[in-house]
């Protein structure tokens, strides 16, 4: 056994280990060693304990360390370690007698490793003991280990040999939990938090029954809890805190014991010890895809489907053949009683052909969008006449006709014909489906139109604004759209449109100023054919299933405002010529695959100078956070006090709106206004500190940076961030104390810098004191406010910033009041003892008088009271 943890050795590991046959223990941890895993430990086949830990290693992982078969403790944690676990290397049983894996805080990415998992024999269940006595890991001596459990740190001098723990927290996985985990049926703790794990959690991990701590925090998970895991009687510490859940939290009598900071970060879910679950009667049930039962949703609307089916034909042969009779007499009351509320219902819910529509005030656009004529000259109109209707109010309101069918039969067409004295609405008849006039603004969207599109719709070539938002038409994009040249906004958003987008885009991308695609079910990839798009302003493509690379193209449209491709599959690196779109204020590239470093080494002199929104949340992206992007955020920075008063918003032919995650919880904004910034990089795999010059960006109102790899201090400067009202850092690396500056903000709502390494006193605040436990949880050395009491400190420990500009440390004060007291008590020994000089000496002696008679006085007090 070689054991020279907790010094200060530096340099590399000597790979010097040939003759190292009977070595079963060495540890290494707490030092400052470098360099790679040295692959000679790999003949040390007696070795029972590796610990490595809490050094400066790099390198990759020693897969060579599969086979020592006799190996039950790796710890590897806190280092510099990177790259995939698993080997594509066969290795016949892979650390079969492994019973403590930390691998945490490192930067090892891929899936779990399921092969090595499917082969920790040890941790599974091997039975009934013969004895009860407790055996404890010994290597000459016992190995003591510290175990982090929701954020604290637990050291145990000594461990059982069946305390089994695997620890992968703080590293770059990705892909599901695979169920295999479950198998590991002696497991005590699990710690895979911080993570980008996404899927279900496996409902296999209520078969661990023996597991104590499990912590999935911080991660991409979604779905519901298992109701499974309430099973598990021995569970002492949950925490799924920061992910993705939705559903109600599972009952069960051990749960029950959980608070909020167990669940919270989760805006979908409900239930104890969340507030209740409202407009839901029972919990929701869990679907589960390889159900052995063979019970599935699947199979129940299979029936339902063959039932509804049954049941139509029963009724037409019944309504048919007038059998029985008793059958149809229901069958006529009912239609009765629906004919008489639709005719209450019907008054000035149909438009007729040539009639007058109720109609709210017009716009200026509106008008002026309406005053144009037909391409083929106008109809023939019937006067509105007698036919007048108003609300109470006295105000217009205006009438869609509903699409009849997918062919366009019977459709009501707007014809917005606004007349300079009153502004009237009349109403065309399009017959079959031939359009035969062209309007030059055709509004069906918020309403209840379903089916689809007729290609027929092309024939409207002088159209200027098609909006069909919001309603439920399905079917591909229609290639006759291509043929409108004058079309200038195009809204087919919050729809049930599929297939690709065409290429034919760019034959009438020279007019465009907006194009919305945004929720609906396209595919492919984003065409390329963006030549001439000078006049787009906004491009919304988010919310749908596109993949391959931000294209190019778009580098040519100079006057884009809005980018907005969030909510995709795209991949690829970092749109680097974003920068140049001196007009770009929003730019959203949120929950796609893309990867790699987002600054670009090519000089743009004002990279996104109008930019008041970047999110890039929920991708892959990595390396440091982009300094000289921060540094020329102009439109961020603090402009000078405004001339009005009035809200300006962000508009593109129609208001953008946008989702905003704050705390977990995703705020929806109908629209917002043009001095709203935020900034969110979250979820990420950005590395390295926080940069000061976001402290610039004075009129920053979001900033999350939460879940990524950073580390390092939280800079002061975020203190200038005044006008900030939501600042989240939480599951990061982050260490020292939390800077008194963040407690001067008073604008600032919403704060989280939990699951991190903060230490000290809370800062007081009048602002922080509004701020729950939740804020500041998983930082094992924070205390105050709103948590414990900071013990056995006089005073909060004043903040040390070793890289201050000023040059003023405490350590200098130090260094000069000890020298300082050294120099004193010289210099007066010597003048005391020699009598120079004699003013120095004169007051010597009438300070001791002074003393001296304070001490008689004192003395017969005392004497006074003893003698009563």
């Amino acid at each position: 056994m070689v054991d020279l943890g907790n010094n200060n050795f530096h340099g590399t590991i000597p790979n010097t280990w040939d003759d190292c046959g009977r070595l079963e223990g060495l540890i290494l941890n707490g030092n400052s060693l470098e360099g790679e895993v040295p692959s000679g430990l790999s003949e040390c086949k007696s070795l029972k304990v590796l610990d490595l830990g809490n050094n400066h290693l790099t390198g990759t992982f020693p897969h060579w360390s599969a086979n020592l078969q006799h190996l039950q403790v790796l710890v590897l944690k806190s280092n510099k370690l990177h790259g995939p676990i698993e080997t594509s290397s066969i290795v016949e049983h892979p650390f079969s007698s492994l019973k403590v894996l930390d691998l945490s805080q490192n930067k090892f990415v891929g899936h779990l490793p399921r092969n090595y998992f499917q082969n920790y024999d040890s941790m599974k269940n091997k039975g009934v003991k013969k004895s009860t006595k407790l055996e404890y890991l010994s290597i000459g001596k016992f190995y003591s280990i510290t175990v982090a459990v929701k954020g604290s740190e637990l050291q145990f001098p000594k461990i059982s040999v069946d305390y089994t723990i695997v620890d992968l927290s703080s590293n770059i996985f990705e892909g599901e939990i695979i169920d295999v985990i479950g198998s590991l049926s002696s497991l005590i703790v699990l710690n895979l938090s911080h993570n980008n794990l996404n899927g279900r959690i496996p409902k296999a991990l209520g078969n661990l029954l023996k597991i104590e701590s499990l912590d999935l925090s911080c991660n991409q998970l979604k779905g519901e809890i298992p109701q499974s895991l309430a099973f598990i009687t021995d569970l002492e510490v949950l925490n799924l805190s920061q992910n993705h859940l939705v559903g109600r939290i599972p009952d069960g009598t051990q749960f029950r014991t959980f608070n909020a900071t167990s669940f919270e970060g989760n805006p979908g879910l409900c239930g104890f010890p969340l507030p209740e679950c409202e407009h839901r009667s029972a919990p929701q049930l869990e679907v589960d895809a390889d159900e052995e039962s063979g019970f599935t949703w699947k199979v129940v609307m299979l029936g339902y489907g063959c039932g509804t089916l049954l049941g139509l034909g029963m009724g037409y042969m019944m309504l048919s053949t007038g059998r029985p009779k008793w059958f149809n007499a229901i069958a006529d009351e009912i239609e009765h009683m629906i004919m008489h509320r639709w005719k209450k219902r019907r008054h000035g819910a149909t438009i007729r052909e040539g009639e007058e529509v109720r109609r709210l005030p017009m716009t200026e656009r509106e008008q002026r969008l309406g005053k144009g004529k037909t391409e083929d000259g106008a109809p023939e109109w019937e006067p509105a006449g007698k036919r007048k209707t108003r609300t109470e109010s006295g105000e217009w309101r205006l009438a869609v006709g509903r699409l009849g069918d997918c062919r366009m039969r019977g459709l009501e067409v707007l014809n917005r014909r606004a007349e300079e004295e009153n502004g009237v609405f009349y109403v065309s008849r399009v017959s079959g489906s031939e359009v035969r006039w062209a309007y030059k603004y055709f509004p069906i969207g918020h309403g209840l139109t379903a089916g689809e599109i007729p290609n027929s719709i092309g024939h409207l070539q002088s159209l200027i604004y098609l909006d069909m938002h919001s309603n439920l038409i399905q079917g591909s994009f229609l290639s006759s759209i291509c043929n409108m040249s004058y079309l200038s906004y195009l809204d087919m958003s919050d729809n049930k449109f599929d297939g690709k987008i065409p290429q034919c885009l760019r034959n009438i991308s020279s007019n465009l100023l907006m194009v919305d695609l945004g929720n609906n079910n396209f595919h492919g990839t984003i065409p390329n054919t963006w030549g001439d798009c000078g006049k787009l302003e906004g491009l919304i493509l988010n919310g749908n299933s596109l993949e391959g690379e931000v294209p190019s193209g778009l580098s040519e449209c100079k006057s884009l405002k809005v980018l907005d491709l969030g909510n995709n599959h795209l991949t690829g690196t970092f749109p680097h010529w974003s920068a140049n779109l001196q007009h770009l204020q929003v730019l959203v590239l949120k929950s796609n695959k893309l990867h790699g470093p987002i600054e670009s080494s090519s000089i743009v002199e004002h990279p996104f100078s109008s930019l008041n929104v970047l999110d890039l949340s929920q991708n892959k992206f990595v390396g440091h956070l982009p300094r000289n992007y921060f540094q020329n955020f102009d439109a961020m920075k603090n402009r000078g006090v405004k001339n009005s008063t009035k809200l300006e918003y962000l508009s593109i032919g129609k208001f953008y709106s946008i989702t905003v995650v704050v705390k977990g919880s995703e705020l929806q904004f109908s629209k917002i206004s043009v001095d709203y910034t935020i900034v969110d990089l979250s979820s990420n795999i950005f590395e390295g500190e926080i940069v000061e010059v976001i402290g610039s960006l004075s009129s920053l109102i979001v900033l999350n940076l939460s879940h990524n790899n950073l580390n390092g201090r939280i800079p002061k400067a975020l203190g200038n961030l005044l006008k900030i009202e939501s600042l989240d850092l939480s599951c990061n690396q982050l260490k020292g104390e939390i800077p008194q500056s963040l407690a001067f903000i008073t604008d600032l709502e919403v704060l989280n810098l939990s699951q991190n390494h903060l230490v000290g006193r809370i800062p007081e605040g009048t602002q922080f004191r509004t701020f729950n436990a939740t804020s500041f949880e998983g930082n094992p050395g924070l205390c105050g406010f709103p948590l414990p009491k900071c013990e056995h400190r006089g005073a909060p420990q004043l903040e040390v910033d070793v890289d201050e500009e000023s040059g003023f440390t405490w350590k200098v004060v130090m260094l000069g009041y000890g020298c300082g007291t050294l120099l004193g008590l010289g210099m007066g020994y010597m003048m005391l003892s020699t009598g120079r000089p004699k003013w120095f000496n004169a007051i010597a002696d009438e300070i001791e008088h002074m003393i001296m008679q304070r001490q008689k006085k004192r003395r017969h007090v005392v004497m006074k009271f003893e003698m009563f």
